[in-house]
């Protein structure tokens, strides 16, 4: 497990840390709000048509083969951002690293999800998550200050450099390899129809949940250096903000165990969203750096639970031998999520300013949370 929670660091950093590069290059390029949102946009545009695709190759050939590849193709995109020129440079990067990260996502949740037996399940996505939170302070922070040194296409090489670990140890191991399919080939060819697993209500439900929160992180990440970039605050310090936003979420989930023992996971999670949301509302009231700092720490607290309670109740909720493609439906909503909403959100903070893009997510939340808390 230590091992695969390393490769996940590693190549979300090179992934989250991106985000900032392509918002701050894309502004010295002169480029809009919208145009900025649309770049936000294109990381879930292919992720969204090949997630439940990833999923079914993840279950039926193995977890090796798409972690290696997503690896190849995210420092691909990494490269495309620091030898290419302009917005296009920037465009190929977004798409290529979306891509690129949806494959090892998928295929790195179904590993972690079929080591050992389901009572290590829950520990194992804790652990995973855990990772998560510490890539989600490296990427940005270590983003901040390779602009700022070393300049833009500066900061895209130092990013690619992460994605090399993983491919040599992919590359040299055949360790790492899971099968989820357990079904015999005609078998499964009868039943795998994804529209089957979206009329089951469990697995329709967690789906929705998840691409609205996962949505709102990614947003407040690719946000967050335009709405610091118009208050004139530099890279590092944008990267800090986003650096206290990661070390909340961190001690969120090594408090959620705890949390758990005495309430069930939909009650944890209403909670937690619903201080988000109450976080976003007034984060644009946030224009002196210290303010900015203890919301971002408040918001971290509130969506820190959402990554790990959504991947263990997709998992539990996956039908025998297909939780690798109820994975990747799940990552794939995400992505349509992260497809409409940034575009919207650029749309209207080029209209009104930033109040309106922040006031969405805490609307979308408390949305969330009410739906939690029937459930």
């Amino acid at each position: 497990m230590a091992i695969i929670v390393c490769y996940c660091i590693a190549l979300h950093a090179c992934y989250i840390g991106s985000k900032i590069v392509v918002s701050l290059y894309a502004l010295q390029l002169g480029a809009s709000q919208t145009t900025i949102g649309m770049l936000a946009s294109l990381y879930a545009v292919a992720p969204l048509v090949i997630g439940v695709y990833s999923g079914r190759i993840a279950d039926t050939r193995g977890t090796r083969w798409p972690l290696l590849g997503g690896t190849v193709v995210v420092c691909i995109g990494m490269l495309a951002g620091a030898f290419g020129g302009g917005i296009a440079a920037l465009v190929a990067t977004a798409v290529l690293t979306g891509a690129g990260f949806m494959v090892f996502n998928v295929a790195v949740q179904t590993l972690t999800g079929g080591l050992g037996g389901i009572d290590d399940r829950a520990k194992n996505f804790a652990i995973l998550s855990v990772g998560y939170s510490v890539s989600t302070f490296l990427g940005p922070v270590s983003a901040g200050f390779a602009i700022d040194h070393l300049g833009h296409k500066g900061a895209f090489l130092m990013l690619a450099l992460f994605s090399v670990p993983p491919f040599i140890g992919l590359l040299m191991s055949r360790r790492l390899d899971f099968i989820g399919g357990r079904k015999p080939a005609a078998d499964a060819a009868a039943e795998r129809s994804t529209f089957a697993l979206l009329r089951l209500p469990p697995v329709r439900s967690v789906v929705i949940i998840s691409g609205l929160i996962v949505a709102s992180t990614d947003l407040f990440a690719f946000y967050l250096p335009v709405y610091g970039h118009s208050l004139k605050l530099s890279a590092s310090l944008i990267g800090i903000v986003l650096g206290v936003y990661a070390i909340a979420g961190f001690i969120t989930r090594f408090a959620m165990p705890v949390l758990l023992r005495r309430w069930r996971a939909e009650r944890v999670m209403f909670a937690c969203l619903l201080f988000a949301a109450a976080a976003f509302a007034v984060f644009p009231l946030s224009t002196q750096l210290h303010f900015m700092l203890v919301v971002a720490f408040c918001l971290g607290l509130g969506l820190g639970c959402g990554q790990p309670l959504s991947m263990t109740i997709a998992f539990n909720r996956s039908p025998d031998g297909r939780a690798g493609e109820v994975t990747g439906l799940r990552l794939s909503a995400n992505n349509l999520a992260r497809v409409v909403i940034p575009v919207l959100c650029g749309a209207l903070g080029g209209t009104f300013g930033a109040a309106p893009v922040f006031l969405m997510n805490a609307v979308s939340l408390s949305a969330i949370s009410a739906v939690l808390w029937r459930q």
